[in-house]
């Protein structure tokens, strides 16, 4: 969930008790300030400062369909809120018709000074636009961009009043969810789940005593004591419980090694050293430890998973003969993996995460006996996929096909040839269609994530996306796009696996995307999840998942 609050530096306190309050009662919510000084220097919002805006983001809320790429829904909220609800009660309200869904008050306050000294200013619709529930992917919202945010032909009124936008597109929000202080009263308005000081808030000096003010100074003495550093505990949370019982006995041993009071021997703490390192669950075979110019002696995402696993990590060349399971990172390594499905050998295989990585990748999937999860979808709780921040997007139908081939390295992998894999895949497609064909061959990691994202070239009139093994396929389904894939893919289940079907496309319902994303969220790891051995654990809980060694 993704909830973007408007950032003035004069009113940095109120941003930081909004965005704690948030923090405080959602899980899964990713929170933005939009800062104007920010967007000036990304090129994003070059409009000319206006002396009738009272705050820094007036026009830059306006900006939230273009920093979620048109995609999903968000919400953009006033620095001045106070949450007192889990903001997923805003989110559920949702509805697919609508452009924009707001609180549509009828609030007409008197001319004048705002607490802050800025003018109260009467307008129609005004506070409309102070909390938004954005339907950033709704054709309507698509007027919105950059240019035509920056542009001084559209006035704050144009804006402030959805004029881009036919009524019918505006959306209501029950006002528990935007409590203008002053102008709704408990009782009789009910009670306020999200407090709103339109008229200026308690961090200014002449509004300490304001209606609700006794709730955000309860607020901020929380949001202060929360940045005290607790004392630094022995016990490490991303380490493991046999880890932390070796510090355990370290510690017992360093104080203590007359035993006057403990019983722990030097002999002891060698014990479960050699305890913990035998038997060997398992290998990760490293680069041949070329990570030293990186700052790491080793792969750092393998040193995460060797010490959640309880493994070492070494080379190939060492335990090459051997059949103890090992981990392998990246598709590079095609020698080792194929000898493991020849031989029968265990392996895990970690990558990047299907879903969920923005800038930084957060999520790195992991699978055993395969580059990618293509097991039978196993039930899971949906608490690893909210994390995620994704919601369901209904299938859109369109005319062009969107070819996305894979790379020549992962062609090699599979004993094919790039060149002539695209040369039949195109030649079968023309034989069962004749809708246009678009190819986008795979760009930089920075490319993929800011200039041309997947999610861009699947809102120009896509009808479906085909790949062989590329993790493109789930992204389109997740985007609301139906796919066909002809390799070993964790998409497999959910679509079409060949091009005869091109016109008679598998599209799975919402409840099935929702079942299989649930299901991959749980073969995803942070390097957190990794370290501490949740990975472990969840990757060998379940015996019925096969762990058959054949490449399919």
């Amino acid at each position: 969930m993704k909830i973007f609050v408007g950032y003035d530096p004069r009113e940095d306190i109120a941003y930081r008790i909004c965005e704690y309050s948030i923090k405080a009662r959602s899980q899964g919510v990713e929170v933005i300030p939009l800062k104007q000084s920010e967007l000036r220097e990304a090129g994003i919002y070059t409009r000319e400062p206006d002396a009738l805006s009272s705050t820094e983001f007036t026009f830059t809320r306006f900006l939230v369909p273009h920093l979620t790429e048109y995609t999903g829904w968000a919400i953009f909220c006033d620095c001045d809120f106070l949450f007192q609800c889990d903001v997923e009660e805003i989110f559920k309200q949702a509805q697919d018709q609508y452009a924009v869904m707001c609180v549509q008050h009828d609030y007409t306050p008197p001319e004048g000074d705002k607490m802050d000294g800025c003018k109260q200013l009467p307008y129609p619709r005004k506070n409309w636009s102070s909390l938004i529930l954005w339907n950033c992917g709704h054709p309507a919202n698509r007027a919105l961009t950059p240019e035509a945010v920056s542009s001084e032909q559209h006035t704050g009124q144009f804006f402030h009043r959805f004029q881009w936008l036919t009524d019918d597109l505006v959306g209501p929000i029950t006002h528990e969810y935007n409590w203008l202080v002053n102008w709704y009263h408990e009782p009789e308005d009910g009670r306020p789940k999200a407090i709103h000081y339109t008229e200026g808030g308690p961090w200014f000096d002449n509004y300490k005593f304001c209606e609700y003010g006794y709730q955000w100074a309860e607020e901020k003495n929380q949001y202060e004591r929360s940045l005290i550093s607790p004392p630094v505990a022995h016990k490490f949370a991303t380490l493991p419980d046999e880890m932390n019982n070796i510090i355990d006995k370290m510690i017992e041993y360093r104080i203590d090694s007359s035993n006057e009071y403990y019983t722990v021997t030097r002999q002891d703490l060698i014990d479960e050293i050699d305890k913990s390192l035998s038997p060997k669950r398992v290998f990760a075979v490293d680069s041949e430890f070329r990570y030293a110019r990186k700052g790491n002696i080793y792969d750092p995402m393998l040193e995460h998973f060797m010490i959640g696993a309880g493994g070492q990590i070494t080379t190939w060349d060492m335990i090459e003969s051997n059949m103890t399971p090992v981990v392998i990172r990246g598709i590079a390594k095609r020698k080792q993996i194929h000898t493991c499905w020849d031989t029968g050998r265990d392996f895990y295989y970690i990558d990047t995460g299907y879903f969920g990585n923005g800038k930084k990748k957060l999520y790195h999937r992991i699978t055993k006996n395969h580059l990618q999860n293509i097991y039978p979808i196993v039930t899971r709780p949906r608490d690893r996929l909210s994390a995620t921040g994704w919601r369901p997007s209904k299938f859109r139908k369109g005319s062009n096909i969107l070819l996305c081939p894979p790379s020549a390295k992962v062609m090699k992998f599979f004993d094919l040839d790039l060149d002539q894999w695209m040369e039949e895949t195109m030649a079968t497609l023309k034989n069962h269609t004749d809708r246009n064909i678009v190819v986008r061959l795979k760009q930089s990691r920075s490319t993929r994530m800011h200039d041309d994202t997947l999610a861009m070239a699947l809102s120009q009139d896509v009808h479906c996306l085909v790949t062989f093994n590329s993790i493109a396929a789930t992204e389109a389904l997740l985007l609301g796009k139906p796919a066909i894939t002809l390799g070993p893919n964790a998409a497999h289940l959910l679509c079409s696996n060949s091009l005869t079907e091109v016109e008679k496309l598998k599209v799975p319902t919402l409840d099935e995307v929702e079942e299989w994303a649930a299901h991959l969220a749980y073969s995803q790891f942070t390097e957190e999840e990794m370290r501490n051995g949740y990975a472990w654990s969840i990757l060998n809980e379940n015996s019925n998942i096969s762990s058959s060694s054949s490449a399919e």
